[in-house]
């Protein structure tokens, strides 16, 4: 055989051996996303079981110095990348302690807010909201039911009540100093309380069996009342980015924020089966027993109610919004269907599925949905990561009875599962594209994502950020999803 012809076939051999090589690793590259952070906060990525290394900051001390420590659990609002806003709670309210134990010495905790940098673990500023509720001379002990962030005003909402009077206030977001105190009147059970954005919506019941009243104002300017009017006395409204949607007998109106100007909503708000809302589209389930007929499918509605699509009426079951989908998962069928968010259109529908929900995770850098499978009494929770794109199977994670997902960096998932606290305490973590377990972390009292980095609060009320040495590390792969 010629020299030329050996060599000829020599580089046939090794582009067959490559190509074989390419066909039998390449379906096991591990397959990751580039997109965007879901939500907007970037997850820490932590591949490896991490440590309470990291920096460490005294939540009881700062926020609740005078309760017991075992009777102290802590919520966090995320602000943005790095920064949230925490507040002390009682144990009881959670059901982890009696509340004879309890109930008493957590009387008016949660009053102190902080601002809790997660990156450098200090506190930015802390403020009592119960002083500026003493300087209305309301002195009893203060409940503090709502916090919430004004991004586009640089503000925190918080909803308060003491002395039987309901009061909101904001606080500067940079700063924590009070900006806007105003009582709202005296608190009753059926008050109704919403806010989006700089809309801020309260209303109350004229009376046993009376129609609903809601007043309208701009976090920018509680003092002022925006609109003022009445309901139904089913007492259903909605509040949108920009106005307020009220349900009346005769139809329903909304009410621009900027002006404070009635005008006719396009749809029924009353007739709606439930909804949510997502970038201030309203989707919600058609038909139902208001209307008499018992439709199925879904409803698109714009912020000012007219129809931007309807779905196909074979499609109903319990929904979420997820990053490309609205998912709707049929118990009854057993099957998961995408709808496009923007068209209504069913993109794909997985026919042999026994989720009982399907959700996006915050932090997720991919269109994935999760498939959450929960056995009938004790056992494992199950979880399948399905192509937001095509539906397509992709990993399978097995997870401890009880636990739920609750976010996930550019490769890693997390769930929270049940620990020796009694609550969910316990965070396990899996590898998105291959669901393969990595590590678990048993914190002693709680541990959660707060603002992408992962926390641990141990039983006297200190916090410390959990780390591990690959935090910066990401394996080779696929940018794809």
């Amino acid at each position: 055989m010629r020299a030329g012809r050996r060599l000829g076939l020599t580089y046939a051999a090794v582009a067959l051996a490559a190509l074989v090589t390419t066909v039998l690793v390449a379906p096991t590259q591990p397959e990751y996303g580039a997109d965007a952070p879901w939500r907007g906060i970037t997850v820490d990525d932590l591949r490896h079981e991490p440590t309470t290394s990291g920096w460490r900051v005294d939540l009881r001390a700062a926020l609740a110095p005078e309760a017991p420590a075992e009777c102290l659990r802590y919520r966090a609002t995320p602000v943005d990348q790095g920064l949230v806003l925490v507040s002390a709670a009682g144990a009881w309210t959670y059901g982890f302690a009696n509340d004879g134990d309890c109930a008493t010495p957590t009387r008016g905790v949660g009053t102190r807010i902080g601002a809790l940098d997660v990156d450098r673990g200090t506190f930015r500023w802390v403020h009592d909201v119960a002083d500026d509720l003493g300087r209305l001379d309301l002195t009893g002990p203060t409940l503090v039911s709502s916090v919430t962030l004004v991004a586009e005003a640089g503000l925190v909402l918080v909803r308060a009540s003491a002395d039987g009077e309901q009061v909101l206030l904001t606080l500067s977001a940079g700063t924590g100093r009070p900006v806007d105190v105003v009582e709202t009147g005296s608190a009753g059970d059926g008050d109704q309380f919403q806010t989006v954005g700089a809309v801020v919506v309260t209303g109350r019941q004229q009376g046993v069996g009376g129609v609903y009243r809601y007043d309208l104002r701009d976090a920018r300017d509680l003092g002022r009342v925006v609109w003022s009017g009445p309901a139904s006395t089913a007492g259903i409204a909605l509040a949108l980015s920009d106005r307020l949607v009220v349900a009346r007998a005769d139809g329903t109106v909304q009410v621009d924020l900027a002006t404070g100007v009635e005008r006719p909503w396009a749809a029924r708000l009353d007739r709606l089966i439930g909804y949510l809302v997502h970038e201030d589209v309203v989707y919600a389930p058609r038909g139902g027993a208001a209307t008499g007929r018992g439709d199925a499918g879904f409803v698109a509605l714009t912020a000012d109610g007219e129809r931007l699509w309807s779905s196909d009426r074979e499609v109903r079951g319990g929904y979420s919004v997820t990053r490309s989908c609205l998912a709707v998962t049929d118990v009854r069928s057993q099957t998961v269907t995408c709808l496009d968010l923007a068209t209504g259109e069913m993109r794909w529908t997985d026919p042999a599925s026994s989720s009982s929900a399907v959700d996006g995770l915050p932090g997720q850098t991919d269109d994935r949905v999760f498939a959450t499978a929960t056995a009938a009494g004790p056992g494992p929770v199950v979880v399948r990561a399905l192509d937001g794109s095509t539906g397509s199977a992709g990993s399978r994670v097995s997870l401890p009875d009880g636990a739920v997902l609750t976010a996930a960096g550019r490769t890693v998932g997390y769930a929270l599962a049940y620990g020796s606290s009694g609550g969910r305490s316990t965070l396990v973590a899996f590898d998105l594209s291959s669901g393969r377990a990595l590590w678990q972390h048993a914190a002693e009292l709680q541990v959660s994502v707060w603002a992408g980095r992962l926390v641990d609060v141990d039983v006297d009320g200190v916090a410390r950020e959990l780390v591990s040495p690959d935090l910066a590390t990401v394996p080779q792969g696929s940018p794809g999803g």
